[in-house]
């Protein structure tokens, strides 16, 4: 089958790989759409530097079932479904108290197990599920890493819910989701981003307001007075964009940090004053589980949640996707058809 695999000098290769089996408890799945994330350069990277081996690439994926295992009881071969990527043992300590994401037996498709940029994924029953028939592949691949990851951080570790203010550090795309789910929840959003077009993207997104990085604490101000903001989602992850949040926040305020960007290895000092002053919290979000995939179908399939796709193309484009990823030309998701010439 074709597919993309990264290879140690760093290229970018579409090539012919073997087409997996599905074990007793997998499915097959046909991959109709592969979401394109900036982590997928952090994996090319990584893999160009020696730090992980070379990979099929993919953790967005969208696609129908064409193969079942033995033991399969939670889906039939045609079935169109999304695919989450982190594949949990099931049965760790982290897996019994329902925080897959925390697993650390399992395996994550597209980081070490093949993943979606190839024409066919097996993947464990439990992580797929059932797609509404009136929601394009296209979009629903994008909810794999995206919109539940952006879940994950506004709902289920941010709490954001009516009347909060929600600070969106980053309009990327996972960024636009998560102004989307905290509109959801009925929360007021502010977008910080340095783009002009991702600032508009933001508001078209549903935000109550954007503004670039040096206006952030008097847009702020404007939407919130002097409480400050309820979240804090930091896309971005640079030192300055910590600190940052960091002032923005409230009393009872929750910085939810996602990415890990340049300059996160520097030291940033927080006291304990900082926490307990006003009962602060500083909280790392860590991938997403299957119930906040669910959420995102559910919010997607009800119109609260509009994945924003600018950019459909073959898998065989898939290096100048990443590399127009990498150079900051691409507002919103960029998509693999790997079904398509």
């Amino acid at each position: 089958m074709r597919a993309i695999r990264f290879e140690a000098d760093g290229t970018i290769r579409f090539t012919d790989v073997a087409r997996p089996d599905p074990g007793p408890d997998e499915v097959l799945v046909q991959v109709l759409a592969a979401g394109v994330c900036r982590t997928d350069l952090h994996l090319l990277h990584e893999v160009q530097s020696g730090r992980r081996d070379p990979l099929v690439p993919g953790h967005e994926i969208a696609g129908r079932i064409t193969q079942v295992g033995r033991e399969v009881f939670m889906g039939s071969p045609g079935d169109v479904v999304g695919v989450h990527y982190e594949q949990p043992c099931g049965w760790c300590r982290h897996c019994r108290r329902k925080r897959t994401n925390l697993c650390q037996r399992g395996r994550s498709l597209g980081f070490d197990a093949q993943g979606g940029y190839a024409e066919f994924v097996v993947a464990r029953q439990s992580t797929v599920l059932p797609l509404p028939p009136d929601l394009d592949p296209v979009d629903a691949a994008t909810l794999g890493c995206s919109g539940a990851t952006a879940y994950h951080v506004v709902a289920t570790l941010g709490e954001a819910e009516e009347d909060s203010t929600v600070v969106v550090v980053g309009a990327g795309g996972v960024g636009l989701a998560a102004i989307q789910v905290a509109r959801a929840q009925q929360a007021r959003v502010l977008a910080i981003d340095p783009r002009e077009a991702a600032r508009k993207a933001a508001l078209d997104a549903g935000a109550t307001a954007a503004a670039a990085p040096d206006e952030a604490a008097r847009a702020l101000r404007e939407m919130a007075g002097e409480e400050g903001a309820d979240v804090v989602a930091d896309f971005v992850g640079t030192r300055e964009s910590l600190e940052r949040g960091r002032a923005l926040l409230g009393y009872g305020g929750r910085l939810v940090v996602v990415a890990e960007g340049e300059g996160t290895q520097d030291p940033m000092p927080v006291t304990a004053a900082n926490l307990v002053e006003g009962g602060r919290a500083y909280l790392g979000s860590y991938s997403s589980t299957i119930a906040d995939f669910a959420r995102a179908i559910a919010l997607a399939e009800s119109g609260l949640l509009r994945p924003l796709v600018t950019r459909r193309e073959p898998l065989s484009k898939a290096p100048s996707v990443l590399g127009d990823l990498e150079a900051g030309k691409i507002i919103g998701r960029a998509v693999l058809l790997p079904g398509t010439p």
